[in-house]
């Protein structure tokens, strides 16, 4: 995909040069400067294929995420509807997989002004660098995404609901004629986690005027809590808000392993990397390739 393309041209352009017609930046570094442009441009294409994306929202109760039986999510259902008597699983199911439909779409039109309301600031802010910085057309490859949805959990939180919704996703393209790109790489799983707040708000993810539990005017800290009384403030959704999103993409993860592959080969390469782009890589492999960088970036092995 435009990751892998990406990191290929670049370590072309490291020992031949750039492509015709194109010139390498006046900075210093030279050649390896040019490098480094292509690499952050590939790190939004990455962040937006990751395994994992996102969060749940601050202030979410332990445990949202993870499928439920069918016993469970039977009395979750209807705990949910004692809250919201018009709450409908199936209902929501299909808005989910129009969500999904609209994301895909966005890939093509490259116009994300339908899914803003719809995704987190960190699951929309990947997609939208991505289709500034995209310029292979691989990125159309997301457009023929399509995708199957289940409810598969659902909470009734203190600040949030929560479902989960798992989605059997098909890319819509005939077959790699070249035999490179297996059929069953083009079928896999996602997890999408849809929340919104128990309190109605405006405009999408927008913060509470005050915190509920202390009533000081809201101000929050780098982890959505409020500065004076540590806990978390809400944000207050107008409907359902996308907030993280878990992918069994073989493909992706194939990359991704590659680049690594690459990277403990010639551990050199790593140092063109942006910052951006290290944080998606496994925490142990940086750490161990780069320990000072890992450290600086505050990554550990597990």
């Amino acid at each position: 995909m435009g990751l892998i393309k990406a990191w290929k041209e670049a370590k072309a352009v490291l020992s031949t040069g750039p492509p015709t017609g194109q010139r390498a930046p006046h900075q210093p570094g030279g050649m390896a400067g040019f490098v480094g442009v292509m690499l952050k441009m590939a790190a939004p294409m990455m962040a937006a294929q990751a395994p994992e994306r996102g969060a749940p929202l601050p202030g979410t109760e332990a445990g949202v995420g993870t499928a439920q039986d069918a016993a469970t999510l039977s009395a979750a259902i209807a705990a949910m509807r004692t809250r919201d008597s018009a709450f409908d699983g199936g209902v929501l199911a299909t808005f989910a997989g129009q969500v999904f439909a609209s994301v895909a779409s966005a890939w093509v039109s490259r116009d994300t002004v339908a899914i803003r309301p719809l995704l987190s600031d960190e699951l929309f802010e990947p997609i939208s660098a991505a289709l500034m910085s995209a310029n292979s057309g691989t990125e159309q490859i997301f457009g023929h995404e399509s995708a199957q949805p289940t409810l598969a959990g659902v909470w009734a939180g203190a600040t949030y609901d929560s479902a989960l919704i798992s989605f059997a996703v098909s890319v819509d393209l005939p077959p790699d004629p070249s035999g490179r790109i297996s059929p069953d790489m083009m079928q896999w799983n996602e997890e999408w986690l849809f929340q919104r707040s128990v309190t109605p708000g405006g405009d999408t993810a927008q913060p509470a005027a005050t915190c509920p539990s202390c009533g000081s005017p809201a101000a929050t800290d780098s982890e959505g809590l409020c500065t004076h009384c540590h806990q978390p403030i809400p944000l207050l959704t107008p409907g359902w808000l996308v907030t993280h999103i878990r992918s069994h993409n073989a493909y992706a993860e194939m990359m991704r392993d590659q680049i690594v592959k690459e990277l403990r080969a010639n551990p050199a390469q790593m140092q063109m990397m942006p910052d951006e782009m290290i944080r998606l890589l496994p925490a142990d492999v940086v750490a161990q390739i780069d320990p000072q960088r890992a450290a600086t970036l505050g990554l550990h092995a597990h």
